[in-house]
């Protein structure tokens, strides 16, 4: 792979220009670039619904953001060491309008004079009570959405098991297995399987088979349990990755089994195609992240015009 000159991804960079894309998606000013030199910011610590995070904000910034009205009533410039004890005593002094940054509280509250600001860019998020700089993300998470019925994702191909039962057989008994043996179900099942999850069970019935809702987890030997729900936009997907396709005839298979090399395009690895069971759904560029190899999304098949 390392022919392929691969391109490094950093995963912090990575990790804020992704939320930089989502906070402006949701509507939100938001940026990456340096902290400007003022005289006095507020840095805190968030305890967030997804994950601890930190942030700056400009001490004056919040206060006339915050208390407008205490603004008119100062004959002088509020230091930003008095800003700092208003901020600690306010119950909620951040108002942030993105899920990914809701706190329950804030914490390790300080001054931190310009001296002491970060010299590398940072993102930034504009919220009603000044502009607020992440000095360090919230853990990424996976969207838990239920799908709509209209979903791009609606026709992805799944495969569904029905499972009459198991049984045990030893080693002894498989090497004597022959044709017209008759292998015993020894626990019956009769499950409804998807993704290695159980949706329901089923009877014989005259017109075919009767399902009965009902869910568990993948192991054929627990009995189901009834009345749970499941949802069905959380069953996990298989992802594909394919580098290239090679049309060749069974003559040249053989000699590539035997160690011939098998010819790439220069730009192969910038057309990978992510494929979510066994139906194609982006395009992407092989990239290297933290040590590992991953695929960076330049394209999404969301109809099926786009394959």
């Amino acid at each position: 792979m390392s022919a392929l000159q691969l391109r490094r991804v950093d995963p912090l960079a990575h990790a804020q220009a992704q939320a930089i894309q989502r906070w402006r998606r949701a509507g939100r000013d938001a940026g990456l670039g340096r902290v400007p030199e003022r005289s006095g910011y507020l840095r805190f610590c968030a305890q967030g619904d997804g994950g601890d995070w930190q942030g700056l904000i400009a001490a004056h910034d919040w206060l006339h953001c915050a208390l407008p009205q205490l603004r008119s009533l100062l004959t002088s410039e509020t230091s930003w060491t008095n800003v700092l004890g208003l901020f600690r005593a306010a119950p909620r002094p951040l108002l942030l309008e993105v899920d990914e940054l809701h706190y329950r509280a804030l914490s390790d509250i300080e001054g931190v004079a310009a001296a002491r600001l970060p010299t590398h860019d940072l993102p930034w998020l504009d919220t009603p009570r000044g502009r607020v700089w992440l000095l360090q993300l919230p853990p990424a998470r996976f969207a838990s959405e239920r799908l709509d019925a209209d979903s791009w994702l609606g026709e992805l191909p799944l495969r569904l098991e029905l499972l009459l039962g198991v049984s045990h057989l030893s080693l002894a008994s498989r090497l004597r297995l022959d044709e017209g043996d008759v292998l015993r179900i020894a626990q019956r099942a009769q499950r409804c399987c998807l993704a290695d999850r159980c949706l329901g069970t089923f009877t014989f019935t005259q017109e075919g088979l009767h399902m009965q809702p009902t869910v568990t987890d993948a192991d054929p030997e627990q009995p189901p349990e009834p009345d749970a729900a499941i949802d069905l936009g959380a069953l996990p997907v298989r992802l594909e990755f394919l580098l290239a396709t090679h049309p060749t005839d069974l003559a040249t298979l053989s000699r590539i089994i035997e160690g011939q090399l098998i010819p790439l395009a220069e730009d192969a690895a910038r057309h990978i195609e992510v494929r979510a069971n066994g139906k194609p759904v982006a395009r992407g560029e092989l990239v290297q992240l933290d040590g590992q190899l991953g695929v960076e999304v330049f394209k999404v098949y969301r109809a099926s015009l786009d394959e």
